[in-house]
């Protein structure tokens, strides 16, 4: 069966997108290698090109899936491969070209729903978060534009995964860049002491969810957030091999904890 096939080059690619080990020697991966190069540069090319432009920042993240995909930018003996790589990258800025379906011939050489599928979701992901147009502290639609959105919803079905999934996995790459960097980074969150609250259910919920006083300051609703995160990921279940229906609930909550810790980063920005 054609998932079962190069495995030497899947594992090595995992091993590459993940950051386990980055300069992984990569073997011949020949059709599985293809479908790609074809799907992730595709995809990031209609990603870049959602909101009618391509930025600096798209074209420097495509330059690095390249270099994940073993075409070293400065290799003169792989040019010409790199120049494919671009062209599939061109492609997959016209509308005309179905990147869905490139998509679904990578899940089926791979494994729907597989690790290295969530990588390649992973990596899409990235990219929304990195488009330049609006900033990680951008709380709209979680920091995501309505049309990215719904992109990575696509793509995160055509690889195998539900919605439930593709959110907390877009919560678990934005937490990764701002979290942490951005809460710490933040003057206006950080210098002042918090102030008495009174809080709309929607945010006394969220004060409930992530098992806090009202009158948290900042530096404690950033731990509670990481405390209820790693209590609750769902990578916690997978050695007690638990049913579909557990799984969506972690899902569920992981997305419910970081909807949460939004809104209460949010209040305490307002009233800074």
């Amino acid at each position: 069966m054609t998932r079962f096939r190069h495995r030497a080059y899947r594992r090595a690619l995992l091993a590459r997108l993940s950051g386990e080990v980055q300069q992984a020697p990569l073997p011949a991966g020949g059709s599985t290698e293809a479908a790609f190069v074809a799907a992730l540069l595709q995809g990031l090319g209609r990603l870049a090109r959602l909101d009618g432009r391509v930025n600096e920042s798209e074209i420097a993240f495509a330059e690095r899936v390249i270099a994940q995909l073993g075409l070293p930018l400065m290799d003169t003996n792989r040019q010409q491969a790199r120049a494919a790589a671009i062209a599939q990258f061109e492609l997959g800025k016209s509308p005309q070209t179905d990147v869905l379906a490139t998509v679904r011939d990578l899940s089926r050489a791979i494994g729907s729903a597989s690790a290295l599928a969530k990588q390649v979701l992973r990596t899409f992901c990235e990219a929304a978060y990195l488009k330049s147009s609006y900033s990680w502290r951008d709380e709209q639609l979680g920091g995501l534009r309505l049309k990215d959105r719904q992109f990575l919803r696509e793509i995160a079905e055509a690889l195998g995964f539900d919605k439930a999934q593709m959110l907390m996995l877009c919560s678990e790459v934005r937490g990764t860049h701002c979290a942490s960097a951005d809460l710490r980074g933040s003057a206006a969150f950080t210098s002042k002491p918090s102030l008495p609250l009174r809080p709309s259910p929607k945010l006394a919920s969220a004060y409930n969810v992530l098992g806090v006083a009202m009158d948290a300051p900042p530096e404690e609703l950033r731990r509670a957030y990481h405390r209820q995160m790693a209590l609750h990921h769902p990578d916690k279940l997978l050695s007690q091999q638990p049913s579909p229906e557990a799984l969506r609930r972690a899902h569920l909550k992981v997305h419910e904890i970081r909807e949460a810790f939004e809104s209460l980063r949010a209040q305490h920005r307002a009233r800074a």
